[in-house]
């Protein structure tokens, strides 16, 4: 039978190679070729419309069934528009509670302050698989929604997120310029400390393209606090990376839209590659952009990737408190 021909098996093993060649090939060439567009930009006009945009985004996750209820957006203010306005940006599989220490500090500064729920985020099972839905779309809607509301709630604006929100923080620099201050704390554009650009642009594609594994079904989190989820989605962090290299790839021929940028690091962190943080730098000031400023906080204090949740075990808050409302807000009156 011509099935038990050797040459016919390999002439066969050979066109499926090659036609699942062609189809990871093409698949590839349609993501790269997928561009990201930023939403139409509908800032508001002041305080009131600003509180009512809120409180809409508000309604929307409080219908959200098996919601923790620690983790809707929060919005802490003096009740008017005031001279500085901050939007804090949690990580992923973390959420608003991240800032319940630290965002009454600003607070206490004179600052209205906006911490927005990232999407598919603040559920209560901490195993819940609703990461594998997230997109790069709807970081972007996240993003230009907070800055749309911000706006109505202080004449100056900062954006500041950390690791993922990081990440969409890098994309508000280069894409919104009603922003006065975008602040990067940790930036994940990859998994790793140790994967470069061509690796991560690879793996990327790789989450993107194969069926989505829970990582908590492989390594979960240890000691993971209460609002926080046990572990990531693979086809998430594909579109978290995809987020991130459409600002990099952007940064390659255009500056930052953003007025002014800070650029906060941890040489002790293993989970982000401050490498391409530094790449995406020195292409913003290649640009013509001068307006970085950056902090790196040692390897000797040992710190942790998330710098910012007070619940997180082998947290330094009271180290990196003061210095991150310095360095972000230096000129603001305690």
């Amino acid at each position: 039978m011509l099935s038990r021909s050797p040459k016919l098996r390999f002439a066969l093993l050979i066109a499926a190679i090659a036609s699942f060649a062609e189809l990871v090939t093409g698949s590839i060439v349609r993501l790269s070729s997928t561009k990201l567009e930023a939403p139409v930009d509908d800032p508001a006009a002041d305080y009131e419309k600003a509180t009512a945009r809120f409180a809409e985004v508000q309604a929307l996750e409080k219908k959200i069934a098996a919601f923790n209820p620690v983790c809707y957006s929060k919005l802490l203010t003096h009740g008017r528009k005031m001279p500085r306005a901050i939007i804090l940006m949690h990580g992923m599989t973390n959420c608003p509670e991240q800032y319940v220490q630290l965002a009454p500090l600003f607070f206490e500064r004179g600052y209205n302050v906006l911490v927005p729920l990232m999407p598919c985020n603040g559920l209560a099972d901490p195993d819940t698989q609703a990461l594998k839905d997230i997109t790069a779309e709807q970081l972007i809607d996240c993003c230009n929604t907070a800055v749309d509301i911000g706006r109505g709630l202080g004449d100056h604006l900062t954006f500041a997120g950390l690791s993922v929100g990081g990440t969409m923080a890098a994309w508000v620099a280069q894409k919104r310029a009603d922003v006065n201050q975008v602040v990067l704390i940790s930036p994940e554009f990859t998994i790793s400390r140790s994967v470069g650009v061509l690796l991560s642009r690879l793996i990327m594609y790789l989450f993107l393209l194969m069926p989505n594994v829970m990582t908590q079904q492989l390594r979960p989190f240890t000691g993971a606090v209460g609002h926080n989820y046990h572990g990531f989605a693979t086809r998430g962090l594909g579109q978290m990376m995809r987020l991130g290299f459409s600002v990099y790839d952007a940064a390659r021929t255009m500056k930052p839209a953003a007025q002014s940028v800070v650029v906060i690091t941890n040489a002790a962190d293993t989970a982000v590659n401050n490498g391409i943080t530094q790449k995406l730098m020195n292409r913003w000031k290649a640009n013509g952009f001068g307006r970085v400023k950056t902090y790196e906080f040692a390897a000797s204090h040992h710190l942790i990737h998330d710098i910012i949740d007070p619940n997180q075990k082998e947290q330094q808050t009271a180290f990196v408190y003061p210095i991150l409302l310095d360095v972000i807000a230096p000129s603001a009156q305690v």
